[in-house]
């Protein structure tokens, strides 16, 4: 799941070293020296506020312009020997002031992530502000005139079609899609739903009945309890006896990031794996990771980072390395510990590509640091792209983080030369298959005439978080060619579950895609020809209103809040933003 809230917390930073630079230096000299027992005045503490609601569709300017300003105060603070210490301090006293983390949350966010933050500081000596904010901040529009300028080379494309030299099957693949599932294992039905820190429904006594969490999880900002996780193991287990392969993609870890530990995210991703072992012993999995799975949430580290160093995430990789070779071949190992990502041909013309795009998350503070094409992943894949291509092969791409989504969390230049890598090989890759969003959703990749090339499913998520109904998606694959010939939705109604707490949940098939959007299959052609549909009329049609109701599932929150002809508008906006640049303008 994206992580808003390190967005709040980001720019409160900012917002409060800005004002104190600008309004009176001698209390930015008092905080950034460790003295914080001094009040900040009750002016700058208005103006401060008035500033946080600077939004990337008005006053971006004045956010980038606040930005460069305070990033340039931080790093000029490390570099006049602030110690540690200090910078905790100062960060600290800045989140309390200026987020509603609270104290708890405040501690343990700045705690886990201050080291890697030095580490850049220390270690890339010509880090700018320029570059943070172009990166962290691109929603707004913030530029850095010294980018990296990077491409990935692309091979012509062949003349002549290899002929594929396969054998072709009948029938269809069943594959099922799991995915974001966040196991909070401190989650406490009865505990406060409504609580005052970043993550809810673990503890505390609430204000009244209707804020209590519920026994099956909540609508609130709450993620999902163990219970909850093997029942739909055991549903699907019960009902789904025809799933061939099982996508898992991405986001076992919870979204309390304000109190990981390298042991703790062990601990759950093993229990994460073990269960999908447990419930489907003759099945293979092929998974991939989220951008909750490291510590500190969100930051993948690149390979110059020794590994003996606290800041390095070298451990993760190791770890699914070996949690993953009960399903994946040997050969596998070498790219899932450079970098995450792996190939694997699971039949003869029928190829799986499972990458690491958490690297380009913009949250993905390492970013700063390096980011021309991180782990080398990108031309990795053209290379078995390519060879996928000489061989007759049908490519399925698995990737966590989408390359074009509602908050343009992919940067820029890494979203853009992925969209060019999959219209290069559009004849090769048949589907796409992504999480993060939570939003039940599938994203059209168009050539520069318009024509649909390639479709990327994003399959939602079990976890409730915030106000959606939990679910899993099951695909049909044509077994001669592997393209999707269409797929069944799964949910269930929290409401209503919680209502009955101590029956199993009634889950239920939310809709099959065809039958659905009235298509006769699932072609680009047909996937191009239902998006003009809903990009008619003003986006105000039947079409468009049932495409929101599932993807919240049909929620009861989303349901009662409504889709106005601007949210309309947004949604299909987003079912062709297959690039951040485009997702950007939605």
């Amino acid at each position: 799941m994206k992580c808003s809230q390190c967005f709040v917390f980001i720019l409160s930073i900012i917002i409060l070293c800005f004002v104190l630079q600008v309004e009176n230096k001698q209390i930015f000299k008092i905080i950034t020296s460790g003295d914080t027992s001094v009040l900040i005045p009750p002016h700058l503490v208005e103006l401060a506020g008035r500033l946080k609601y600077i939004t990337p569709k008005k006053d971006a300017d004045a956010g980038c312009k606040i930005c460069e300003n305070a990033v340039d105060g931080i790093i000029a603070l490390r570099r006049s020997n602030a110690t540690r210490d200090v910078m905790i301090d100062c960060l600290n006293h800045i989140c309390v002031l200026f987020t509603s983390w609270g104290i708890k949350g405040c501690t343990g966010r700045v705690n886990i992530e201050t080291d890697t933050i030095l580490y850049i500081i220390d270690h890339r000596q010509d880090l700018t502000a320029a570059r943070f904010c172009a990166i962290y901040f691109q929603n707004y529009g913030c530029e850095d005139p010294n980018a990296d300028s990077w491409s990935i080379p692309l091979p012509p494309v062949p003349t002549t079609r290899t002929q594929r030299k396969h054998q072709t099957g009948t029938g269809n693949i069943q594959i099922l899609q799991i995915t974001d599932v966040h196991l909070d294992p401190l989650y406490s039905p009865g505990s406060n739903s409504k609580c005052s820190e970043p993550l809810c429904c673990e503890s505390g006594t609430p204000a009244n009945a209707e804020d209590a969490a519920g026994y099956w999880g909540d609508y609130a900002v709450c993620d999902m309890p163990w219970h909850t996780i093997d029942n739909m193991m055991d549903q699907i287990k019960k009902n789904h006896e025809d799933i061939d392969i099982i996508y898992f993609t991405g986001d076992i870890v919870s979204h309390r990031t304000y109190a990981t530990t390298v042991q703790g995210n062990q601990e759950t991703i093993k229990l994460l794996f073990e269960l999908l072992e447990r419930t489907f012993p003759d099945k293979t999995v092929y998974p991939i990771l989220g951008n909750h799975e490291p510590h500190p949430g969100d930051f993948y580290s690149p390979h110059d980072v020794p590994t003996s160093s606290n800041v390095s995430t070298q451990w993760l990789l190791d770890l699914v390395a070996d949690e993953w070779s009960r399903w994946l071949p040997n050969a596998a190992q070498t790219t899932i510990k450079q970098g995450g990502f792996y190939t694997v041909l699971v039949k003869p013309g029928f190829r799986i590509i499972a990458l690491n795009s958490n690297v380009c998350f913009t949250s993905n503070l390492w970013l700063i640091y390096a980011n021309i094409d991180t782990f080398g992943q990108l031309q990795w894949l053209v290379g078995v792209l390519t060879e996928a291509e000489n061989n007759g092969e049908k490519v399925h791409i698995l990737s966590h983080v989408p390359s074009g989504d509602d908050v343009s969390s992919c940067v820029k230049i890494w979203s853009r030369e992925f969209k060019k890598i999959v219209l290069r090989f559009s004849n090769t890759i048949t589907a796409q298959f992504n999480g993060h969003t939570h939003m039940d959703q599938f994203v059209l990749f168009l050539n520069e005439s318009d024509e649909v090339q390639s479709v990327a499913y994003n399959g939602a998520s079990f976890a409730t978080f915030i106000g959606s109904n939990p679910n899993y998606r099951i695909y049909d694959l044509d077994n001669s060619n592997f393209t999707v010939t269409d797929y069944s939705e799964y949910t269930f109604n929290l409401t209503e579950a919680n209502f009955n707490a101590e029956s199993s949940p009634n889950w239920y098939k939310l809709y099959w895609f065809k039958n659905a959007y009235g298509l006769p299959d699932l072609t680009p052609k047909s996937l191009g020809n239902l998006y003009t549909q809903m990009a008619s009329n003003n986006s105000d049609n039947a079409l468009v209103d049932k495409y929101f109701r599932y993807v919240y599932r049909d929620s009861d929150v989303y349901i009662k809040e409504g889709c106005d002809q601007k949210c309309n508008k947004k949604l299909v906006c987003l079912l062709v933003a297959s690039e951040s640049s485009q997702s950007m303008v939605c």
